[in-house]
């Protein structure tokens, strides 16, 4: 794994589709969750750019929506939540995004195969 993910992340997990589900449930589960979602966010992100300039193989083809839509719901909650000042003292680390988004993207991960 890129060794530039896992420090910005703090996750060491692969960037494979069981390595998604596990860190999509550790989402749906904060309390119990060692990451917190915006480190996931974070993961899902790196996971999703490494497949930027390169072809994907498909089973991890069908996970890249999902993978950009939870970076983006994170990015539009944080606008749609906070406003600008907040947002410059905000630590990132408290925020909860909607646990139902969670439960969503599993499911999708399940439908992708």
């Amino acid at each position: 794994m890129d060794q530039s993910a896992i420090a910005m992340t703090g996750i060491e997990l692969p960037f494979t589709s069981a390595a998604l589900r596990t860190v999509l449930g550790w989402g749906l589960n904060p309390d119990a969750s060692p990451h917190s979602h915006w480190q996931i966010a974070q993961w899902c992100d790196a996971f999703w750019c490494l497949y930027l300039d390169a072809d994907a193989p498909s089973d991890i083809e069908r996970l890249l929506p999902i993978l950009a839509d939870v970076d983006c719901q994170w990015d539009l909650f944080l606008a749609n939540s906070y406003s600008l000042e907040e947002l410059r003292t905000l630590d990132l680390e408290q925020v909860l995004l909607p646990l139902a988004w969670f439960d969503d993207w599993l499911h999708q991960v399940a439908s992708a195969g």
